[in-house]
C-alpha cells in the first residue's frame, strides 16, 4: 500500500477542518465589480495566496487554511465568473485580463508583495502571468498539476478543441462529478479527499467556465516561465491523467531548468487534498526561498 492510498492522521485532520466564511471586496475603479474570497490567519503576517483550477473554487484550498494560517496570511480567491465574482468585462478573455483582475485584487487588500502564489492546474496559468507582468509581486511560485495551456493552437484544430474542452465540463451539460472525480484523482483515492473533489464544482458557472476555457487558448506558459525571476516549484502527481507529466510541467521544466521539481508519487490531479501536509511543507519551504535578503 502506497502513501496515496491511505490519509495520515495529519491529513485527515486538515482535510476535516471547517473553510473559512465567504469573503467579498470591491475591485477599485471596476463599476461595482467585486472578488468573492476566503481568508484565514494574521492579518500582518506574510501572505500566502491560492489560485484554483478550472473546475473548482477557492474551497479547494481547505487544507491549507487549515495548516498554514498559523504564520500566513492565506487568501484564496474565487477567481471572476465563480461563484459570486464577478465575470471579466471582456467577452473572451485572455490570460492576462484574468492577472490583471488578480493585481486588483491584490491592491484591494493591500498586498504589494506576497510571500508564495500557488496555482493549480488552471491556477497556474494566470500566476506564471502576472509573475511575468508584475515581477515584484510574488516571493516565489508553487504551481501544482501545472498547464501549459493551448496558445500554440491555431486555425481549425484550435477551434474544434476550443470547442469540445467547451462543452466537457460545462455546468449546463449535466456532468457527472463521479466521473470528474475518477479523472482527477485516482482510483485507490481515499474516500474522504473523493467525497471533497465531487463537491468542488458548486461554484463553477456557465460564464466562468466559457472564459476560463477560452483563456487557456490565448497563452504559452512554457514560453513565459522563462521570464519568472523569482524561485518557482512545480508539484506533480505521477498518475495525473488531467495534466500528465510529459504534456505540461515537463515543458516548463525544460524553459525553467532552475525550477525545483516535486514528483508526488501515486497522486492525481489534486494534490493540495491528496497530499497535504507535503504540499504545505512546499509552500513553507518556498516562503523562506522567496524571502528578500536582508
Amino acid at each position: 500500500m502506497s502513501d496515496a492510498d491511505t490519509l495520515s492522521a495529519a491529513d485527515a485532520s486538515l482535510l476535516s477542518q471547517d473553510l473559512p466564511v465567504l469573503r467579498e471586496v470591491a475591485l477599485p475603479g471596476s463599476s461595482g465589480a467585486l472578488i468573492e474570497y476566503r481568508e484565514a490567519g494574521p492579518q500582518d503576517a506574510p501572505a500566502v495566496v491560492l489560485l484554483h483550477g478550472i473546475g473548482s473554487s477557492s474551497a479547494g484550498y481547505r487544507a491549507q487554511f487549515a495548516g498554514l494560517s498559523d504564520r500566513f496570511r492565506v487568501i484564496a480567491w474565487n477567481a471572476p465568473g465563480f461563484g459570486n465574482s464577478t465575470p471579466l468585462p471582456e467577452a473572451d478573455p485572455a490570460a492576462l485580463d484574468y492577472a490583471a483582475a488578480l493585481a486588483v485584487f491584490l491592491d484591494a487588500l493591500g498586498l504589494a508583495r506576497i510571500a508564495v502564489l500557488v496555482g493549480s492546474s488552471w491556477g497556474s496559468v494566470i500566476a506564471v502571468n502576472l509573475a511575468v507582468t508584475e515581477p515584484g509581486r510574488a516571493g516565489a511560485l508553487l504551481l501544482s498539476a501545472p498547464n501549459a495551456a493551448r496558445g500554440t493552437l491555431t486555425g481549425p484544430q484550435r477551434e474544434t478543441e476550443l470547442a469540445a474542452m467547451r462543452r466537457a465540463g460545462h455546468p449546463e451539460g449535466g456532468v457527472d462529478r463521479s466521473a470528474v472525480a475518477d479523472r482527477l484523482l485516482t482510483p485507490d483515492t481515499p474516500r474522504q479527499v473523493r467525497a471533497l473533489v465531487e463537491r468542488l464544482r458548486d461554484a463553477v458557472t456557465s460564464a466562468g467556465w466559457d472564459a476560463a476555457v477560452h483563456m487557456t487558448f490565448t497563452t504559452d506558459t512554457p514560453s513565459l516561465i522563462g521570464r519568472v525571476a523569482c524561485p518557482v516549484a512545480l508539484a506533480v502527481g505521477t498518475r495525473d491523467k488531467v495534466a500528465p507529466f510529459e504534456q505540461h510541467a515537463a515543458k516548463l521544466l525544460a524553459a525553467k531548468p532552475d525550477a525545483v521539481l516535486h514528483r508526488m508519487e501515486g497522486f492525481g490531479h489534486m494534490l493540495k487534498l491528496e497530499a497535504p501536509t507535503r504540499f504545505n511543507g512546499m509552500v513553507r519551504d518556498l516562503a523562506v526561498a522567496g524571502s528578500p535578503v536582508r
